[in-house]
């Protein structure tokens, strides 16, 4: 035998002996109980399947008790049943939840019925299954569609903007208040947190508070600054109109300035002349009218009327007035006057004072005053000064006579208006309301009475004459 046919032949024997030697190592698995299992997979070959938590074999030992044969028989030749798992064992099962078995599974509770409506064991469903007792809890205790039925309950009304009112339009009857419903159907604006009964009312067009008036802010009325005005024009009170929040002007300007500390015409001015306290000199002021009349009677400085525009008749000669000068001549009354032009003077304000300031002569005859003098002038209280108004005139003599002798006569007089009862005063006929005529005067009128009805008068006005 050559050394090839040897080596061959010794190799064959030895691969023999490996093989008699593995199968004597080799044992066949016996089953003998059995095995716990999720899948098919983990209980091997050999026929074994899954089943309700173990692996088994249908026609084999071990038998799959409850496994549904092919075909839909059983083992045994009886008929599946299906089964509910009954999670939260109740005795109701979860019918979303069937087993089709040949036997009760051991895995899971199970029972016969579907009738559960809640087989949560975690989420209370113990207390859910046909015939439990109803709980005021907003659910279906017993399972028959229906929840909290049979406990009473109270309507309430839905808070969706979380302001404490209720949306009369959104109701519910519960047997307890749930979260998010109130007990009142008051809320105007359901929508928003901001309106409500009790809310603070904004001028926007809205019932804030829920009261049935719109913008009716409690600021309405009250006092405020209008802006860009001055003077009693920027008085203001607040107001809401179209819902808009406004200072409202009460005031227009009034004509003219009256002295009462405001700014009644509104140009930033208060009490500014020649309204409040007149023209500081009449010369000077182009709205000062100035004339004069002779009067044919002679009232003897007593007089009932401002003379301007008395219904006396005039007398000749005419009297003149050129510029600051005032002439005449003939005996009885000569009045001259000052006048605003289209309008009046305040003089009411404290310490205004007309500046009386002129130089006076007269060629006239003479006669005898009542102190044993002699005389160009009648023998009363001479000048006399008339504010007149539209409410009334004042009467104002010196307290002695100024015009009394036959020379010139220079009158440099302040009288206080009113007169304070020192060198001047307020004389008879005078309206009793003072200080409403002092509040319109249009006129200022001097008066004199020449002693006779010879001869001429001058009266040269200073420059001063007027209401400092």
């Amino acid at each position: 035998m050559s050394p090839i046919d040897r080596l061959v032949r010794s190799v064959l024997v030895a691969l023999g002996a490996c093989a008699v030697l593995a199968l004597a190592c080799y044992e066949v698995p016996q089953v003998r109980d059995y095995y716990a299992c999720q899948q098919d997979a983990e209980c091997g070959d050999g026929g074994f399947v899954c089943d309700d938590g173990v692996c088994c074999r249908e026609r084999e030992a071990p038998f799959c008790t409850g496994r549904v044969l092919d075909g839909g028989s059983c083992l045994d030749g009886g008929s599946p049943v299906t089964y509910y798992e009954d999670l939260d064992e109740d005795g109701f099962g979860n019918l979303a939840r069937p087993l089709y078995r040949c036997a009760p599974p051991q895995s899971v509770p199970t029972v016969t019925n579907g009738e559960d409506c809640n087989d949560n064991p975690t989420a209370g469903g113990r207390l859910f299954f046909p015939g439990a007792p109803e709980q005021c809890d907003s659910y279906d205790n017993d399972c028959d569609g229906v929840s909290d039925e049979g406990l009473g309950g109270s309507l309430y009304y839905l808070d969706q903007d979380n302001d404490g009112f209720g949306d009369p339009e959104r109701t519910g009857t519960f047997c307890q208040q749930p979260v998010g419903w109130v007990d009142n159907p008051n809320d105007c604006g359901p929508d928003s947190g901001n309106v409500h009964p009790g809310a603070y009312e904004f001028c926007n067009g809205l019932d804030d508070d829920c009261n049935g008036g719109t913008d009716d802010t409690a600021q309405l009325g009250e006092p405020c600054l209008v802006p860009g005005k001055s003077g009693i024009c920027a008085e203001g009170v607040r107001a809401c109109p179209g819902g808009k929040d406004v200072c409202q002007q009460v005031n227009a300007p009034a004509p003219l300035d009256t002295c009462n500390g405001k700014d009644d015409d509104c140009d930033g001015i208060a009490d500014e002349k020649p309204d409040c306290g007149g023209p500081i000199r009449f010369s000077a002021d182009p709205s000062v009218v100035f004339g004069a009349r002779h009067l044919g009677q002679a009232l003897n400085g007593l007089t009932g009327e401002c003379l301007k525009t008395s219904t006396i008749p005039n007398a000749t000669p005419a009297d003149v007035v050129t510029g600051d000068v005032w002439t005449g001549s003939g005996a009885n009354t000569h009045v001259f006057w000052a006048e605003r032009d289209g309008g009046t003077w305040d003089l009411s304000r404290p310490l205004t004072t007309l500046r009386f300031s002129a130089d006076v002569v007269s060629d006239a005859g003479t006669v005898a005053n009542p102190d044993g003098g002699v005389s160009s002038w009648s023998p009363h209280r001479q000048p006399v000064v008339l504010l007149c108004g539209p409410g009334g005139f004042l009467r104002l003599v010196a307290v002695s006579p100024i015009l009394d002798s036959t020379g010139a006569e220079y009158i440099r007089h302040n009288i206080p208006l009113p007169p304070d009862g020192g060198t001047w005063i307020v004389g008879a006929n005078s309206s009793p309301d003072v200080q409403g005529v002092l509040r319109q005067v249009k006129r200022v009128e001097v008066f004199i009475q020449p002693a006779s009805s010879t001869g001429s008068f001058k009266v040269d006005f200073q420059s001063d004459f007027g209401l400092p």
